[in-house]
């Protein structure tokens, strides 16, 4: 097994419900659904909130007045 760092998280108690349900149904452990979670979802497309786009605007790549607006900038640029 590799080596593993313990971490604490916290979770919703429907969530946790519904984790320990899915791990259960697959035969596995909480941890190790959370590894594949964790682990498919850092393998797809990155999250893009638009906060990104809203850093770069203070490199730049906006309107200077952009990191005041940042409300506003993020619907224009079609992020909710």
């Amino acid at each position: 097994m590799a080596r593993m760092r313990r971490i604490q998280i916290l979770l919703e108690p429907e969530l946790d419900d519904r984790l320990e349900r899915e791990a259960a149904a697959r035969g596995v452990s909480k941890s190790a659904l959370v590894r594949a979670c964790v682990r498919d979802g850092l393998e797809s497309e990155p999250f893009d909130n638009g906060l990104l786009a809203l850093a770069l605007a203070g490199l730049g790549e906006g309107e200077p007045m952009d990191s005041v607006r940042h409300d506003e900038v993020i619907y224009e640029w079609g992020y909710e």
